[in-house]
């Protein structure tokens, strides 16, 4: 009878007691646009070859920010990765975009460690997969974004195409 009772008291102790869930600690906000609308292509004489690739050097930021400020002051060393992959929209399979990290961004507050930020300073090719972009430490805001467009061409005639990017924040346990 005994045993029975501590066997059946511990199962009621694990009904009754609430497990500590941990979700999602980061999160990404992304501030600005990026578009190559008002990108001009000199093309000096008729049946001259032109570049198609532009650069912009975008007013895009991405911030990666802690979610709350429990997880700010009891795990402010979080490491974490940014990926980053396309979703299209109205989107011509020539073109090619690309991205990189042209800054460091700043530290979340005063009081908060250094900016530690690696990788992602070269052009990569963003695909419709998810793949690796850069990588930090702690909360960093308004990292700086650069794209390049290529791919174009004239015989592609006058249309708007549209792609959306998402990024997307994972721990690193």
């Amino acid at each position: 009878m005994m045993m029975s009772l501590k066997k059946y008291g511990s199962l009621m102790l694990l009904l009754f007691v609430p497990f500590w869930v941990a979700g999602q600690q980061l999160k990404v906000e992304i501030e600005g646009d990026a578009n190559f609308s008002n990108s001009l292509i000199p093309v000096r004489e008729a049946g001259e070859d032109y570049s198609s690739t532009i650069e912009h050097e975008s007013s895009l930021y991405i911030s990666v920010l802690y979610v709350n400020y429990f997880d700010y002051w009891f795990n402010p060393n979080k490491k974490w990765s940014v990926y980053v992959h396309k979703s299209d929209i109205e989107w011509n399979s020539d073109f090619t975009i690309k991205a990189r990290r042209t800054g460091n961004g700043s530290r979340v507050n005063w009081f908060a460690p250094g900016v530690n930020i690696h990788d992602g300073t070269n052009y990569q090719e963003i695909s419709n997969n998810p793949v690796y972009f850069f990588r930090g430490r702690h909360g960093i805001a308004y990292i700086p974004l650069s794209f390049q467009l290529s791919g174009f061409s004239v015989t592609m005639g006058a249309k708007d195409f549209e792609t959306s990017l998402v990024f997307t924040v994972y721990d690193d346990w």
